[in-house]
């Protein structure tokens, strides 16, 4: 089935959302008067969340509860700017938020019953503090950065080095890598990683900087092997 590109296209630019959690709107404690397009961000515990739209999500379980949104910018004609815990751009007042079984809440939530999934949290000091990825990814391939259709899954032998390798490389805030990297220029891959339990999380690959988003930069021999794995699509 052909995925949707506009979660590919959004995790780049996830940092600058952030800052607002609304898509096109910069400004501070503005008042909307009309439909305003916000980007699916909550908060809770201190790390910012991001909904997912585009994974199978028929392989995951909801655990406990563990609160549940408080306040959302989207019933606000004048929403405040920072989020707090317990906020949200648009979902509604009261929706539930639980565990999502054999994940850590700091990686991801269920809000009601859609996924949400770690984009920044201050405590992580690696991918794997970030994303809970550790021994529970299947698959990593090359997926269209048009349409978000799969191009080419890495070969056995770099799926294995990327999945023990990706997880400890060590996390950056994204707004840090882009004041590093020119506000991330350079052309980019779109990957996805297929977990064990059939979810997805894409991550998109910076050439000219050699980084990921979710964000850290590549170790030498990983950026190696992504460009290694990308010239195979064409040799084929």
């Amino acid at each position: 089935m052909i995925k949707s590109w506009i979660g590919a296209i959004l995790s780049v630019v996830l940092g600058a959302l952030l800052l607002t959690g609304c898509a096109g709107k910069l400004a501070l404690d503005t008042c909307y008067f009309d439909d305003v397009d916000y980007a699916p961000i909550l908060q809770w515990d201190g790390v910012l969340y991001y909904g997912d739209s585009d994974s199978n999500l028929s392989g995951l379980g909801k655990g406990a509860a563990i609160g549940e949104i408080t306040y959302s910018k989207s019933e606000h004609t004048c929403p405040r700017h920072e989020l707090r815990d317990g906020d949200a751009t648009n979902l509604k007042t009261g929706t539930q938020l639980y565990e999502v079984k054999g994940y850590k809440t700091s990686a991801r939530i269920w809000a009601g019953d859609r996924l949400y999934e770690a984009s920044s949290n201050p405590a992580a000091k690696t991918l794997n503090d970030l994303l809970d990825v550790a021994g529970k990814i299947e698959t990593v391939r090359f997926i269209s950065g048009n349409d978000g259709s799969d191009l080419m899954d890495f070969t056995p032998e770099a799926n294995a080095i990327f999945i023990r390798e990706f997880p400890e490389l060590a996390y950056i805030p994204f707004d840090e890598l882009s004041r590093q990297t020119k506000s991330w220029v350079g052309d980019k891959y779109w990957l996805e990683i297929e977990m064990k339990d059939g979810s997805t999380r894409r991550v998109t690959y910076n050439t000219m900087f050699p980084s990921f988003q979710p964000s850290a930069y590549a170790t030498p021999g990983l950026a190696e092997l992504v460009e290694q794995q990308r010239k195979l699509i064409y040799a084929r």
